[in-house]
């Protein structure tokens, strides 16, 4: 399939064709992922979800310090939202 040329921004941005766009399915939010390989770019849709795009956006549960580890912090966080929620669940029955 040929498409029409696109033109980069100064902001080094393109807009990419429609038909390209159905084709991949891709809507506005989208992320996409881009390949080199030999100066030939492959373009494909990302991950729709990851629950790492979360991270951040809940207050944590667990304290450390700013000098632990990103891995560190995450695992204990996996470790302690479960506890957490059963702990929330019980405190909703007793009311």
């Amino acid at each position: 399939m040929q498409i029409q040329p696109t033109t980069i921004t100064q902001k080094g941005q393109v807009t990419i064709p429609a038909p390209v766009r159905k084709a991949l399915g891709l809507k506005r939010g989208d992320q996409v992922q881009f390949t080199l390989k030999k100066k030939v770019v492959q373009i494909k849709v990302a991950k729709r979800f990851s629950i790492m795009s979360l991270y951040g956006s809940l207050k944590p549960k667990v304290k450390y310090q700013k000098t632990d580890d990103i891995y560190k912090i995450i695992k204990k966080e996996e470790q302690a939202w479960p506890e957490a929620a059963v702990e929330r669940d019980l405190k909703s029955k007793i009311r």
